[in-house]
């Protein structure tokens, strides 16, 4: 049953409104949201269930509707940013996605989250617990969009029209998650209904880019998407908009360098108006950039004490820095150091060639390196200390800022994260992508999107802008936002970029010098360190780049075991 509780938009017993006592116990987790049946006691049947909703009386109302919709924003989003799932809580599409491209280092130890360690040393396999989550998700979400399309009809009502138009949108979203990441996956468009329904071989990329563009089509013609009514309106983006359906759509075009109708798209969401840059980055993945000017699609979260876990907070204690692991925060940090100073494992360090791709083009000083990147003097200078010798094993010597949880964060524990909204699509990109098809048709326009963002970086524009400069900005204005992966993927820059990718582990030791004085602010700011970075061989023969693997995650396991109709990928 999908009932709102408070803010928070549950899902109980993972389907809509069971009816009494269960007449088949469904289960979630295959593919589509893949359902088995068990038979009950048919002398149980007739006990009436408290408290839930028969089933033949719902998928009946606006109210149903919307509720049954619910079920899939929050779906998408424990999918794409993560929620409380007990021992795979960590695992979401967004950090997948950035493990497997080269702007993090993994961080933390490599014997702990070695799911995560496993994919940023390109060494997956199909055993791989965080993969198999986001590729379940995926589905789960495919499956309660399906729902809402078979279960309502769009001509009663404006509000069942809108909502049957957002789940097309949302199940377009889920297919190109799997179709970029993993080729051929089964298509599933309808709820499936018995064992041999469930067994769906792969599709093809043609069919799926095909499903793609008609589900984004039929949602954008359907005439009841709605629109921001500014550029300064807050919440137009909490729903899936005409203007997202668009993005999506032209980012499906261009995946298939159909760059043409691409720019037609981005051309209508930038003309618009209903976005514009912000002038400050530092409010990105914060709860001050929720609802921002720039989000064209964001994962929307509400600040709930009282469903704290149930609201799936944001990364929390994997992704902060070592505190309780030797870092200490000074007495005048906070002025500085505003974020979560609690614990943390250290997870997902930048790497020394992302740090170095920032300062070649726009220095040490640079405006979105100074915002979204540390080297170990700029922390010391920050009023953190160490108080001993420390080995932070997958770090270089830096250390990330962007959406590094804040003290102004909502923030309902550490462990689990803070409630800020999650950006799915920033306009930034949007420009870029549109950028990326002037050039691709000789269009001169490109140099008046690149340059758009090369503005509010602070740095010069250029002119005649190539693609070596469209895939530079890219890196830089993107980075650590998990669209790095695919965009080497499609340009086919992923064996080059990527070909050493995990082969050596690297180690960061800190040595505190003696006579350092970490009992005042002043002692911390003034404390010395003797600091090297080392370098262990991987023992793994798959590390590195695997022609003819890695340009493709592997189908779960224990999926192909339940299911023999999938094909697993090449080299797994």
């Amino acid at each position: 049953t999908t009932r709102l509780v408070g803010s928070e938009m549950c899902i109980r017993d993972s389907l809509l409104n069971i009816n009494k006592l269960m007449k088949r116990e469904i289960l979630l987790g295959l593919m589509a949201g893949v359902i088995s049946f068990t038979s009950c006691d048919v002398d149980l049947l007739d006990i009436p269930q408290q408290g839930v909703t028969n089933e033949e009386a719902f998928y009946k109302t606006d109210q149903d509707c919307e509720e049954a919709i619910a079920a899939v924003y929050r779906s998408w989003r424990t999918a794409f940013s993560g929620g409380h799932r007990g021992a795979s809580q960590y695992a979401n599409g967004f950090f997948v996605k950035n493990l497997l491209a080269d702007d993090f280092n993994t961080g933390g130890s490599r014997s702990d989250q070695t799911y995560a360690q496993e994919i940023f040393e390109s060494a997956a396999m199909p055993t791989n617990g965080w993969i198999e989550t986001y590729y379940k998700d995926l589905y789960t979400t495919i499956y309660l969009c399906n729902l809402v399309i078979e279960k309502f009809n769009s001509e009663d009502s404006v509000i069942k029209a809108r909502n049957i138009a957002e789940a097309k949108f949302y199940r377009a979203l889920c297919y190109f998650e799997l179709t970029t990441l993993w080729g051929n996956p089964p298509l599933v468009d309808r709820v499936l209904k018995n064992s041999e329904e469930y067994k769906v071989s792969n599709s093809t990329r043609e069919k799926l880019w095909e499903f793609i563009e008609t589900d984004l089509t039929e949602a954008i013609n359907s005439g009841v998407l709605t629109s921001k009514t500014s550029v300064d309106d807050k919440d137009g983006c909490t729903r899936a908009t005409l203007e997202a359906a668009k993005t999506l759509l032209g980012k499906s075009y261009l995946y298939q360098q159909k760059f043409t109708d691409a720019k037609s798209l981005f051309k209508d969401v930038i003309g618009s108006g209903k976005y514009d840059l912000e002038d400050d980055i530092n409010i990105f993945y914060h709860t001050a950039g929720n609802g921002s000017k720039e989000y064209v699609l964001e994962c929307t979260r509400h600040y709930d004490t009282a469903n704290m876990y149930a609201q799936g907070g944001w990364y929390g204690i994997l992704a902060n820095w070592a505190f309780g692991y030797g870092f200490i925060a000074g007495p005048e940090s906070s002025s500085h150091f505003r974020f979560n100073a609690t614990s943390g494992y250290s997870y997902f360090n930048p790497t020394k060639s992302l740090y170095e791709a920032y300062v070649a083009e726009e220095g040490v000083d640079g405006y979105r390196v100074s915002s979204w990147i540390r080297t170990f003097e700029q922390v010391v200078g920050m009023n953190i200390g160490i108080n001993s010798t420390a080995n932070r094993y997958g770090n270089e010597g830096y250390f990330r800022l962007k959406w590094l949880a804040s003290l102004d964060d909502e923030n309902v524990s550490y462990w689990c994260g803070n409630q800020s909204c999650t950006p799915v699509i920033r306009y930034a990109d949007v420009l870029l992508m549109m950028a990326e098809c002037c050039i691709q048709t000789n269009d001169p326009d490109a140099d008046i999107y690149l340059n758009k963002v090369r503005t509010r970086a602070q740095l010069p524009s250029k002119s005649n802008v190539t693609m070596d400069d469209l895939k530079l900005e890219r890196r830089l204005e993107l980075a650590m936002e998990a669209v790095r992966f695919q965009d080497l993927i499609r340009w086919g820059d992923a064996p080059i970029v990527l070909a050493d990718k995990g082969k050596k582990l690297p180690n960061f030791l800190i040595v505190p010098k003696e006579g350092n004085d970490l009992t005042t602010a002043k002692g911390i700011y003034n404390a010395q360190y003797d600091t090297s970075v080392s370098y262990t061989e991987n023992e793994r023969e798959l590390a590195g780049w695997t022609p003819n693997r890695d340009e493709l995650l592997p189908y779960p396991e224990n999926e192909i075991e339940v299911n023999p109709n999938i094909v697993q990928n090449p080299g797994y």
